[in-house]
């Protein structure tokens, strides 16, 4: 097992590690002398892991020390301000590192490994339509643990006939992993599991949720077809650029049995994660997210006992494993926990900074028609997802926004289904998107190849028939 060489690399994986399990102690058992330690023990990553931090995670770290200064000259409460910043930073810095842990158990799992061979030699259109489908029903119940889990598992079987003809790997990469984005990102905009869901109805008064949830399901089953329908365009330009080379794949990719005890065991590891999951919220009265947090590493350390347990040496074998994990793979995953993490401080701070009324009055919003207020709002979310500004903060900003008018022409449940409709759009158009975020993490693929290079075409075609969802709904409710 490799080791790490330096004191410092043992000091930044000790960090990352306590920042787990003292937030994991906050949610759970409400300690809260253990968030101020999660905080501590964030800033002293910052201090240490300077050296694993790309110009990405140094912006956006730019930006937090300028929101903490603005915080400090100008907020009537700094402090607690900044606390409460910090707080929100924790808590998604623990969850990102939470829930790339399935990862690790996915990667060295031969179940793993022969479905994702399966899968990936399914017919092309078979492939999309279960990739996509898969991803969104377990992103209701996994959460982003199915980006965890999915992942490494498309990756491993493509990756299984990489050697005999890597143009063809290569396609059939970004034609999955595509649509395992496409598919998961959608449910944020219906699902009542989705924290989104949960925000835009608390920040935008006299919205009703049902209502909400019905426009994103309407949007998201047009999203499945034109998503199809971009897989197909994609497959069209690999068979041609694949014919150029004479390395067009033979027609036998349906032949394979389906591997239904490999299917069982990676079952077994969906269904464990979902029932500690439901035990935890339903006898502790935790909330979905951080049930998933505390079930991922219980089911991590167990999944990979269960790969090692046989020899004379498994115990060593299963401990060094973990420990591989902890100084190596925790620490790799670093970058994407301080991008989300920072992410989130400026939005709580900003959010508390900003006076909404007197930007209600000069952003003229009172003078734009229903459906240009509510197809703005839906752009906007993912256009400054773009520049690093999480949805988190447009939505919680616009809705302050909305609250500030005292006569508004808006329907609050439109303009409720207009932010989530944006943020679920954000998942695919930009690489600070939790979804790039999260594969680009467990897979090592850029966020800006599986945002901008790999679904612009999607998710501007998804733009359009959102906006068609958003005027029809406006349509009806003038009625």
């Amino acid at each position: 097992m490799k080791r790490p060489r330096r004191p410092v690399d043992l000091a930044v994986a000790a960090c990352l590690i306590g920042i787990a399990v003292f937030e994991l102690a906050e949610l759970h058992l409400h300690l809260d002398w253990t968030g101020l330690a999660a905080a501590g023990l964030l800033i002293a990553f910052l201090v240490l892991g300077q050296a694993r931090l790309g110009l990405r995670e140094r912006y956006l770290l730019a930006l937090a020390l300028a929101a903490t200064i603005a915080a400090f000259a100008w907020s009537p409460d700094p402090g607690e301000l900044v606390r409460r910043g910090l707080g929100q930073a924790t808590y998604l810095a623990a969850f990102m590192l939470l829930l790339s842990l399935l990862r690790d158990g996915a990667i060295t799992s031969p179940s793993v490994l022969a479905l994702g061979e399966y899968l990936t030699r399914r017919p092309p259109g078979q492939r999309y339509i279960a990739i996509h489908a898969g991803g969104h029903a377990l992103g209701m119940v996994l959460n982003f643990g199915a980006l965890s889990l999915l992942g490494p598992l498309i990756q491993r079987g493509v990756e299984a006939g990489a050697s005999s003809n890597p143009e063809l790997a290569e396609w059939r990469l970004r034609r999955q992993m595509s649509a395992l984005a496409r598919g998961f990102s959608w449910i944020i905009a219906w699902s009542p599991t989705a924290v989104t869901q949960a925000l835009v109805a608390s920040v935008v008064a006299g919205s009703r949720p049902l209502l909400v949830g019905a426009i994103g399901l309407v949007t998201a089953a047009g999203v499945f077809a034109i998503g199809w329908a971009a897989d197909r365009v994609t497959g069209k330009q690999a068979r041609a650029s694949l014919a150029a080379r004479d390395a067009l794949p033979r027609s036998d990719l349906s032949a394979r049995p389906f591997p239904w005890d490999a299917f069982g065991r990676f079952a077994l590891v969906c269904g464990t994660l979902a029932v500690i999951s439901v035990i935890l919220i339903v006898f502790t009265g935790a909330r979905v997210i951080p049930a998933l947090m505390l079930a991922s590493p219980i089911v991590t350390s167990a999944w990979v006992w269960l790969q090692f347990r046989k020899g004379q040496t498994a115990g060593q074998t299963v401990a060094g494993r973990l420990r591989e994990i902890a100084a190596f793979s925790v620490p790799a995953g670093s970058p994407e926990a301080v991008t989300l993490s920072s992410a989130g401080y400026i939005g709580i701070v900003a959010a508390g900074l900003a006076d909404a009324p007197a930007l209600a009055e000069w952003s003229g919003i009172t003078g734009l028609p229903a459906i240009a207020a509510y197809v703005g709002v839906m752009t906007l979310v993912p256009l400054l997802s773009n520049l690093a500004i999480p949805p988190m903060l447009t939505v919680t900003f616009l809705g302050s926004l909305y609250s500030a008018l005292p006569d508004s022409h808006l329907e609050p449940t439109l303009l409720a289904a207009s932010m989530a409709l944006g943020w679920a759009l954000n998942l695919t158009a930009s690489p600070f998107g939790a979804t790039a975020l999260i594969l680009s993490r467990i897979t090592g693929i850029p966020g800006t190849t599986l945002s901008w290079k790999w679904n612009t075409g999607f998710t501007l075609s998804a733009w359009a028939w959102a906006a068609v969802v958003l005027f029809t709904a406006s349509s009806l409710s003038a009625q």
